[in-house]
């Protein structure tokens, strides 16, 4: 048999609450909006920020086989080792696979991959050859269309 307190304790549990109320639910949303307001913006810089910096380790990846192209011709006494542009600039994957070097490669086989680069939007890198001048031989540019990073190289 029950006693008068045992009831009253039972009653007690039984009233107890076992879920959220509506306003626990609203302020732990609007602190979920705020957090998402405030983390969403340093997400994208970061994101770009980290696009610009493989865009810039891709166009020096891409003048250094260029540097290396020179420096081959060089020990083999021909500096006329610049391929010619490709239509619109655009260092595309068809370019770069016709494209025969004086050394008979393709401008492919200049990467480890056998592949041309393209940049972290999935562009081609534009190419352009530097005529010489009065003080400076010919040489290369290479520019990333999207970020505006660029790099030269004349010997």
């Amino acid at each position: 048999m029950k006693t008068t307190t045992a009831y009253r304790l039972e009653s007690s549990l039984a009233l107890t609450q076992s879920g959220f109320t509506i306003l626990e639910a609203i302020i732990t949303i609007s602190i979920m909006g705020i957090l998402a307001a405030v983390v969403t913006p340093t997400y994208m810089d970061m994101q770009n920020e980290a696009k610009l910096t493989v865009s810039e380790a891709n166009v020096s990846q891409i003048k250094q086989a260029f540097i290396n192209l020179y420096l081959k011709g060089l020990f083999e006494s021909n500096l006329n080792v610049w391929p010619d542009e490709p239509a619109g600039n655009e260092m595309t994957e068809a370019w770069a696979a016709s494209t025969v070097l004086f050394d008979g490669r393709t401008v492919n086989q200049l990467f480890q991959s056998s592949e041309i680069i393209y940049n972290p939007y999935g562009n081609p890198f534009l190419y352009f050859k530097l005529a010489a001048t009065d003080t400076e031989e010919a040489g290369i540019r290479i520019v990333d269309p999207n970020t505006g990073i660029s790099q030269s190289f004349r010997p």
